[in-house]
């Protein structure tokens, strides 16, 4: 499922307040795993990285980080995976090419 679907789903199901108050925690999670290793990350302003993220839901809509992976497959093995992966780098490319290049 794509993050919007997953979001709509869980909204029906169990409320717009949880399923925000589930986002924002994953938000949490992303950002303390990130200031975790800052000291050991490469920062090169000419290159960046993708890390993936795997995130396990529980049945009270607890997040429970999983595993980062620093170099996550872009490898397709689904219709469905070839278009989230193809969304993915769409997006990175919409980050780290500015505007101005882009015209």
């Amino acid at each position: 499922w794509s993050l919007d679907n997953l979001r709509l789903f869980l909204e029906s199901c169990r409320g717009k307040e949880k399923t925000d108050k589930l986002f924002e925690n994953i938000l949490v999670i992303v950002v303390a795993s990130l200031k975790a290793v800052q000291s050991v990350m490469i920062n090169d302003k000419h290159c960046f990285e993708c890390y993936g993220y795997d995130v396990l839901i529980d049945s009270q809509l607890k997040p429970w980080l999983v595993e980062v992976n620093a170099s996550p497959s872009l490898s397709t093995t689904t219709e469905e995976d070839r278009l989230l992966k193809t969304r993915l780098i769409s997006d990175i490319l919409a980050v780290v090419v500015p505007p101005s290049l882009d015209e």
